[in-house]
């Protein structure tokens, strides 16, 4: 499986906590992206993935969690 590879990372129903934890990660050095986005503001059932690529995944993941406590 490459590392290249784009994975969903987390599903946000709110677009203000993607993008800040978008802005989380990218202040620990791993690059992101918001997908939806344009459905997520207006079905907020549809939810905003955030995206990053497999390699970076575990670090991620961490970030995130810790973001979400």
């Amino acid at each position: 499986m490459s590392q290249d590879k784009i994975i969903t990372l987390y599903t946000f129903s709110d677009m203000l906590e993607a993008t800040l934890a978008v802005e989380k990660l990218k202040t620990n050095g791993i690059d992101s992206f918001l997908e939806d986005e344009t459905t997520g503001g207006i079905n907020p059932l549809a939810g905003v993935e955030l995206k990053v690529f497999l390699k970076d995944r575990e670090k991620a993941d961490k970030i995130i969690e810790e973001f979400k406590n």
